[in-house]
């Protein structure tokens, strides 16, 4: 990737396999799939593909920076070993789409993972001679104030090259616009009205997204907040992967979430 008016210059660390096997991701396909939890089995998928030492590295900065910040405590464990997270590598790995049918607000370890594993895609991709021209993750929330806590949990991955925004009406957009010019972020994190601003004065190029999360989805699914996510998806060529947090994951609410995703 090219040197960014941020002053981000330099390769990133080097995202080798932590085991000694392959690191290939095997497609299944765009199928929706519910996150397991509780006492079910946690994933069906035809080889399971083991981290990096880069995402691990990449959850222990985020880790250590929320410990000193005194957001994540050392008795809640290591994120590397957060079961949620394992069930959820796995899944994307495999290229799948993920349903979290737990509830409809992500936490901070679920957060980590998302931006842990997409660091990691996009680490991967540089090494072998791809880059990418507009951010690579979106995260769709509903509130200023998830907004925060998401930004909160990927502010420490610039120590390792990935730049993050965060979009939303609690700053201007004179100043949203500028910085969108000068950091050329790989995260963004947006409320569905912020966005749809940006977009129309093509201050933002979402077109290329390729991993999108939707937080915070009500069922039933109405509202400003759905009807927001329709509109920004419209903007996203192709089919990225996606991880939505929503209640009521029944074959009805998987459905309607399917229709909305599609382009």
């Amino acid at each position: 990737m090219a040197a960014k008016k941020h002053s981000k210059t330099g390769k990133r660390r080097n995202s080798q396999g932590i085991c000694f096997r392959q690191e290939t991701a095997v497609s299944l396909g765009k199928t929706m799939v519910p996150m397991i939890n509780g006492n079910e089995p946690s994933y069906d998928s035809t080889e399971n593909v083991y981290p990096s030492k880069f995402l691990i590295m990449c959850l222990n900065t985020i880790q250590n920076s929320l410990q000193n910040g005194g957001v994540l405590s050392i008795e809640d464990g290591p994120l590397f070993a957060n079961a949620w997270g394992v069930d959820f590598w796995n899944y994307y790995s495999n290229g799948q789409d993920v349903m979290e049918k737990s509830g409809a607000d992500s936490t901070r370890e679920q957060i980590a993972w998302m931006a842990s594993a997409a660091a990691d895609t996009i680490a991967r991709k540089e090494e072998e001679g791809l880059s990418f021209t507009g951010p690579f993750l979106l995260f769709l929330v509903p509130s200023l104030e998830k907004a925060f806590k998401v930004r909160q949990v990927w502010k420490p991955l610039e120590t390792v090259g990935i730049y993050t925004l965060s979009l939303h009406s609690g700053t201007s957009i004179e100043h949203q616009i500028h910085r969108l010019k000068t950091a050329e972020p790989e995260f963004l994190v947006s409320t569905p009205e912020r966005l749809l601003e940006l977009l129309s004065l093509k201050a933002v190029n979402i077109s290329e997204v390729s991993f999108l999360v939707i937080d915070g989805l009500q069922a039933p699914f109405e509202g400003c907040y759905f009807d927001g996510i329709k509109s920004v998806r419209q903007f996203i060529y192709g089919n990225p992967q996606t991880v939505v947090f929503s209640y009521c994951m029944n074959n009805l609410s998987i459905s309607m979430v399917q229709k909305l995703l599609e382009n």
